[in-house]
């Protein structure tokens, strides 16, 4: 079923350019609608001259009651329909850029966004949520040309505030990043928990430990995260304090998992002989982590090397 939402919307651009149809993934049609067609078909006044409304109405209908059922190729299929009959719609791209983002499907998420950016380039909604799968993309610069757009309508926006940090610790200027994420949680209505752990690790990387902890926890108040969890494990064994650490690593992974992670966190600062140990660790724990940790050993040992020649 998946490869079939793939070709749908790797159609779109076709569909938009040539008014072109697909193949409906074991959709059936009812007669009274079939027959409704052809009638519209007959009286139509020109084509591709005014979008079918009605039946754009219908077919984004359709779409939304199958996301809502999670019959998410079916969802496709229709707001796919629904494009054919009025194209460039920035709405019902943005729907199909939101399922194929919460499948994993970067690239097709993308697509569908970008297109939605192009109908509608000053929806703020649309452009932040573009911005972020080019962040996540490894995408920087993209992503801030997008969020500086956004704060150039509304340097109030927390969405695209918290962006530009996120902007500014991907180039690894922290100092920057700051300032975005304190102006984002002073906005109206900011994703608190998602903001304070991004200023959380931005902090981290600037050692201010202390601080870091202190929004980590902050942000778990408000609500869990997995990344919260993981950063405030790093402060912690940066702190010297391994239990916690290994404590707040145990909430989100196993605990083979977390000794290679408190061993690589320990080698990001040079502390090769620590990193040793926990490496070690992990490899006891667990057979699955016996690669990773390896390889990390590896080079703990490796490093040692070099720093006594």
């Amino acid at each position: 079923m998946e490869n079939r939402s793939r070709c749908l919307i790797a159609a779109i651009p076709l569909i938009l350019h040539l008014g072109g149809c697909v193949s409906s993934p074991g959709v059936q049609t009812d007669a009274k609608a079939t027959a409704g067609a052809a009638n519209r078909e007959k009286t139509k006044p020109s084509p591709a001259v005014t979008p079918d409304t009605q039946g754009f109405a219908d077919a984004v209908q359709r779409g939304d009651a199958a996301w809502q059922a999670q019959d998410l190729d079916r969802a496709i299929y229709y707001y796919v329909q629904a494009m054919d009959k009025s194209p460039k719609d920035a709405p019902t791209l943005a729907k199909m850029g939101a399922i194929e983002d919460a499948r994993g499907n970067a690239a097709l998420a993308e697509k569908a966004f970008e297109m939605a950016h192009s109908a509608d380039p000053e929806e703020p909604r649309v452009a932040e949520r573009l911005a972020r799968l080019y962040l996540k993309g490894g995408k920087v610069d993209s992503a801030a040309e997008i969020y500086t757009q956004v704060l150039a309508r509304d340097p109030h926006r927390p969405r695209a505030l918290d962006g530009m940090g996120e902007v500014c610790v991907a180039r690894s200027d922290y100092g920057q990043a700051i300032p975005y994420f304190n102006r984002a949680l002073q906005a109206e209505k900011p994703d608190a928990a998602a903001v304070l752990t991004h200023r959380g690790y931005a902090k981290l990387r600037s050692n201010d430990l202390a601080g870091a902890e202190a929004d980590l926890r902050a942000a778990l108040a408000v609500a869990p995260r997995e990344d919260t969890w993981r950063y405030l494990g790093d402060v912690r064994i940066l702190r010297g304090d391994a239990g916690d650490a290994l404590e707040s690593l145990l909430n989100v992974m196993d605990t083979a998992q977390a000794f290679n992670e408190m061993g690589v966190t320990l080698m990001s600062v040079k502390k090769y002989k620590d990193a040793k140990e926990y490496f070690s660790k992990a490899i006891a724990a667990s057979a699955s982590w016996f690669e990773a940790a390896q390889t990390n050993l590896a080079r703990v040992d490796e490093r040692l090397r070099k720093s006594a020649e």
